[in-house]
């Protein structure tokens, strides 16, 4: 490079500079350290306002505020999420709309106090084609009648000002002459909006109202805003109910009720103050509205609802670590579990800590099936071994003593036989995977106490949490573990040995250990996940053992799967009725249910009396998927191959057999190759849910490490990368072979050598 050209790019690179400065400073000499706390500080270039188009909010910002910026929204939820992160500076809407989405836990946002404008006013707008005679006039009667006799004040006071959220019961007609079809947006609290799968909210209400007034049966449409009243002019609904402002453009082209609504235009900004920081629950009543997380198949929304009836929700996991990142990381708000994991939680992670109230008091249990006639045995060898060493076991899988944590080697004889246990391998100190993968635990060891007493041996098959007693009841194991309380629920499925006391306790976060964890920033903690997750107690072997049983899991279905499909297809070809309608209705069957479903009903069902591995049922469960995958594909190619090839290949002496392979068939290739490629990817991603039928693949081996370190990052990012790279490298086979196939990607010399060898 020239002199002076390096003297331009100097430059360049200074006024580019200058300019990102100038604009920085710009940036906070418009919000100030506090950030937007006016409206007079939009009005500025250097700002941008979201809006959804077409609204009165609009044109109020493009009267009041001319020089901001405006970025376009097609629903609200994005907009909000964008000023959360700052990605804008304001968003202008409905003002109530806002403040619910704030109660509702929208983070990092706040409404300015002041209001933009005037008032928004809503209303009920029809479409100009519907088949309803006089449905204008007849809302218009039914809002008068509702508003003079309380309803409407009522509706508002329940939806739009306490933010209660159920809808009463409104009994709507089974058939009726009149049919009446509600446009909504489905998003927009408290007007419209989905609670689980229903629509609910302020305007569902009112149509549900008017249908049943009108005795009409009805249905609801979602559209988005930009949609809905062009569906409207179309006739595919006959009116709208979503919380419709009456702006002139929307009034000149559809025809509006009397008002239902009338609210201000608020702003919402990006909070950067720290006062908004919540405080460490520390009482029933702070749990109000609050999400609280269990475990699937622990049934204890009762006991919670009893100390806590304003619970905002339950949610539940399938394990511990995905819990307790969930709490860490603010996806949920109180973990409830029992005393020994929070205790260990605890003790590991500096943000959490144990709520100061108890719930309930209770006993950890050993489950076994239903009137299994060894249970009175395992109690008497439980109830002979000595309370100082119950204790000495607490304390020694509670303890921080590591090293201390094995099993004892089982050097009984064994005279009685061999149970299977079945044991949750991420319930740290009960009952979790340690170093190498071995199953150990409280629960373990005292299993083995008990065993050793009636000379069994045991063998422990570790699985999630919520397949434990379904393993109990299938007859798969004798014997259910960890960190299990008895309830009077589960006795109803299965009986119980009780060995040692429980507590039912929740865990909550420590607002201000996480806020000063946060200070420290990514690159803090970096040095000490990597260690915890990969160094420490040789962690990286967990994850060698995880790759092979996944790459067993991945090839095998595809080898059998590729052999079924295709051979599936070769008895289909030509014709055969029976097996057609067989194959087309297992084909239907195995690819229209969830692989997790098919290798639940596998294990616990189909081979539910059988002694089988959760890796063999893998491997035919998803060779059952892959196989149906095939067979479609082979059948979409070799349909895209032309009838007149088979006739030529007749004409030339070619056997019904030899014509298919030697004509057809590399025919077909090039046209189902590319959706075979997707497919082994697809195979590849799909067996991260054999952790469900007690397999120990790679998905499941990153839980097991965040089970014990408490930290998410490197085993999400190990797990993730590795499976890249396995389907980089199956796809790169995949790729080879292809090549082999297909003679339009094979180079010239080499088809000539074939040719030649023929």
């Amino acid at each position: 490079m020239s002199k002076k050209n390096r003297l331009w790019r100097g430059m360049l690179i200074l006024c580019t500079l200058a300019m990102a400065f100038a604009l920085l400073a710009g940036c906070s000499a418009v919000r100030g350290s506090d950030g937007i706390t006016s409206i007079e500080q939009l009005n500025d270039p250097g700002v941008t306002i979201g809006v959804s188009s077409d609204t009165a909010e609009y044109r109020l910002v493009q009267k009041e505020l001319p020089k901001a910026k405006i970025k376009y929204f097609r629903e609200e939820t994005s907009a909000y999420t964008a000023v959360s992160q700052g990605k804008i500076d304001a968003y202008v809407f409905n003002k109530l709309s806002m403040e619910t989405a704030v109660h509702s836990g929208v983070k990092n946002v706040r409404i300015l106090d002041e209001s933009l404008g005037e008032n928004n006013i809503s209303g009920v707008a029809f479409s100009p084609v519907t088949k309803i005679p006089n449905l204008e006039e007849k809302v218009n009667t039914f809002l008068r009648e509702i508003k003079a006799d309380g309803t409407l004040e009522d509706m508002k006071q329940r939806w739009l000002i306490r933010h209660e959220e159920e809808m009463p019961e409104i009994p709507l007609p089974e058939t009726s002459d009149i049919h009446l079809v509600v446009g909504t947006t489905g998003a927009n609290m408290p007007f419209t909006y989905f609670i689980g799968t229903e629509v609910s909210g302020y305007d569902i209400e009112l149509a549900r109202r008017f249908a049943a007034w009108l005795g009409a049966t009805m249905e609801f449409k979602i559209y988005d805003y930009d949609g809905i009243i062009a569906a409207a002019q179309s006739g595919s609904i006959d009116c709208i109910f979503a919380n419709l402002f009456m702006t002139p453009e929307r009034t000149e082209a559809l025809r509006f009720s009397d008002p239902t609504f009338v609210g201000e235009v608020g702003v919402m900004v990006q909070d950067l103050s720290d006062s908004t920081a919540p405080e460490t629950i520390t009482d029933f009543s702070d749990l109000a509205g609050k999400r609280v997380s269990m475990l699937t198949g622990a049934p204890f929304e009762e006991l919670v609802l009893s100390k806590a009836p304003d619970v905002g929700e339950f949610t539940y996991f399938n394990n511990n670590p995905d819990m307790l990142l969930a709490l860490e990381s603010g996806k949920t708000d109180v973990v409830l579990t029992n005393n020994a994991i929070a205790d260990l939680a605890v003790n590991r992670n500096d943000q959490f800590v144990l709520f100061p109230q108890s719930l309930k008091d209770g006993v950890f249990g050993f489950a076994f099936p239903k009137g299994d006639p060894t249970v009175e045995d395992w109690q008497v060898a439980y109830d002979s071994i000595p309370e100082e060493t119950k204790t000495a076991l607490w304390e020694k899988w509670t303890g921080s003593a590591d090293e201390a944590k094995v099993l004892p080697e089982q050097d009984w004889p064994g005279l009685n036989g061999t149970v299977e246990a079945a044991v949750c391998d991420t319930l740290e100190p009960m009952s979790y995977a340690g170093e190498g993968g071995e199953l150990v635990g409280f629960d373990e060891e005292m299993i083995l106490l008990m065993a050793k007493e009636l000379d069994v041996h045991v063998e422990f098959t570790g699985m999630e949490f919520a397949a434990i007693l379904s393993a109990v009841q299938s007859g798969k194991a004798q014997i259910g573990a960890g960190s299990i309380i008895d309830t009077e629920e589960r006795r109803q499925t299965v009986d119980f040995v009780d060995y040692y006391p429980a507590a039912f306790v929740l865990v909550v976060r420590d607002e201000a250990a996480a806020a000063e964890t946060e200070k420290l920033g990514f690159a803090g903690s970096l040095k000490e996940s990597f260690e915890k997750t990969f160094i420490r107690e040789n962690r990286w072997k967990l994850f060698l053992k995880g790759i092979g049983t996944t790459l067993l899991i991945v090839v095998l279905s595809i080898l059998f799967g590729t052999a079924l499909g295709f051979g599936a297809f070769m008895t289909c070809r030509n014709g055969n009725p029976v097996a057609n309608l067989i194959t087309r209705f297992c084909v239907w069957l195995v690819r229209g249910m969830p692989a997790v479903v098919l290798l639940m009903i596998l294990f616990y069902i189909i081979f539910g009396n059988v002694k089988i591995s959760g890796t063999a049922v893998a491997v035919i469960g998803f060779t059952l998927v892959f196989g149906a995958n095939v067979f479609s594909m082979i059948r979409s190619g070799v349909g895209a191959v032309g009838n007149g090839q088979l006739e030529a290949a007749y004409s030339l002496g070619y056997t019904n057999w030899r014509a298919f392979f030697r004509i057809i068939l590399p025919q077909a290739v090039p046209h189902f190759m590319p959706a075979y490629k997707g497919a082994v990817t697809e195979i590849i991603k799909a067996t991260a849910i054999v952790g469900y039928v007690a397999v120990q693949d790679l998905t499941k081996m990153g839980d097991i490490v965040r089970s014990r370190t408490f930290d998410a990052f490197f085993p999400l990012i190990a797990v993730a990368v590795i499976y890249f790279i396995i389907a980089a490298v199956l796809t790169f086979f995949v790729n080879r072979a292809e090549l082999r196939l297909d003679p339009r990607l094979r180079k010239r010399k080499q088809i000539r050598k074939e040719g030649g060898r023929k």
